[in-house]
């Protein structure tokens, strides 16, 4: 992008205006929660909603007028709209994340296509490279399968990893909608609403300006590439898993002065089994957020200072903590959930919704706990020991 085509570029966007825009929709947020998970995708409702609050600009470059919003800050940000419709947040952390990496990464002239003075697409994205480019003149030739494309039934783009083979590189890759299959394989058990559907490629050309490696970051912060893939998006992630948790708490805690078994006179409210448990899992929930956040924070500032990528050590501490706390507030979640008795139990409860869904944010790859095999294994390393 040239000078004075940069100059055209919004100011950065400022987080606190897409708040606004949160607060002000939230009924209509929490509305489209349950529509979403009967349709099994996003409604094209839903997908409007968030264009018009701007969420996908969340993590965009400040230079390309996004709000380029610091990991740390991340966690509370998207822990705000998986409150309100957990579809929403999944959607939030998945597309705001990739617009941020394109934003990063991509050639100017791809910027300007993809991010023109007062776009908010939705990009859908497979960062596990199953599929296949060749690079040919001008561009690349793509074709392969992909799972688990988060909302692409109702994104503008999508943005699929591949392998090159000639030269041997990951090369990530922009198509339209008309450049894709999609696949009806969404039948499960959580994160129903997500519509993270397979979409498979048939030779498909992408010129060069919509193609770029993700090793490769051209603009923006410590962020995009210097803390490790679940550090860029351990915040979006985290902050899912809180917000859907939290939904679960507030909603039992708001039944459970009323509440009473069949068997039992007593109000569940009044039982200390209960008032312990809540109080544990209100604990554990500001103490993921705590530590995630201050591990996060940690990590950009000394990316900053030495201006290089973390070490290996800082990376399995960083990624340890994210893995700790995702697995640390599914078990609360899950541990408070029998006090919502049967009712808890329809489909039009929240409190169904938000156990399932916090349950199925511990099977993303960001979150597993082998982040913490990595972690003790560092803990052993012998110039760690001799400290």
């Amino acid at each position: 992008m040239s000078d004075s085509a940069r100059s055209n570029v919004a100011p950065a966007l400022a987080i606190e205006r897409i708040y606004e825009g949160l607060n002000a929709h939230a009924g209509e947020f929490e509305r489209l929660a349950r529509e979403a998970e009967t349709q099994r995708r996003p409604p094209e409702e839903l997908a409007t909603l968030m264009r018009r609050v701007k969420i996908p600009l969340a993590k965009v470059p400040r230079v390309l007028g996004g709000c380029e919003l610091a990991p740390h800050h991340q966690i509370d940000f998207f822990a705000r709209i998986a409150y309100l419709n957990p579809t929403a947040g999944w959607l939030a952390f998945n597309q705001s994340g990739v617009l941020g990496l394109l934003g990063a990464n991509l050639p100017e002239e791809g910027v300007e296509q993809l991010l023109a003075p007062g776009a908010c697409p939705l990009v859908a994205a497979v960062a596990a490279p199953t599929g296949k480019s060749e690079k040919v003149e001008g561009g690349y030739r793509v074709s392969g399968r992909w799972s688990y494309a988060s909302g692409i039934t109702c994104a503008d783009y999508a943005f699929l990893m591949t392998i090159c083979a000639e030269p041997l590189e990951p090369i990530g890759v922009v198509l339209r909608p008309d450049q894709y299959e999609l696949h009806d394989d969404w039948n499960v058990a959580a994160l129903q609403g997500t519509g993270s559907v397979d979409v498979s490629v048939e030779d498909a050309f992408v010129p060069d300006a919509l193609a770029c490696s993700p090793l490769v970051q051209l603009r923006g912060g410590s962020q995009y590439s210097r803390i490790g893939f679940r550090g860029y998006v351990g915040g979006e992630n985290i902050g899912f898993s809180l917000g859907v948790a939290q939904r679960l708490l507030d909603e039992i805690a708001r039944l459970a002065p009323n509440k009473k078994r069949v068997l039992d006179p007593t109000p569940v409210g009044d039982r200390g089994a209960f008032q312990q448990e809540l109080g544990r899992a209100d604990a554990t929930l500001r103490a993921a957020r705590a530590y995630t956040m201050d591990e996060l924070e940690r990590a950009v500032t000394i990316a900053d200072t030495r201006d290089a990528p973390l070490s290996p050590h800082d990376i399995a501490r960083l990624d340890a903590s994210i893995g700790w706390a995702t697995e640390s507030v599914i078990q609360a979640a899950m541990r408070v959930f029998p006090y919502a008795g049967a009712g808890a139990l329809h489909l039009s409860s929240p409190i169904q919704r938000t156990l399932r869904d916090v349950i199925g944010s511990g099977q993303h790859i960001v979150a597993t706990n082998e982040t913490l095999d990595a972690w003790g294994k560092a803990l052993m390393e012998p110039s760690k020991q001799a400290q």
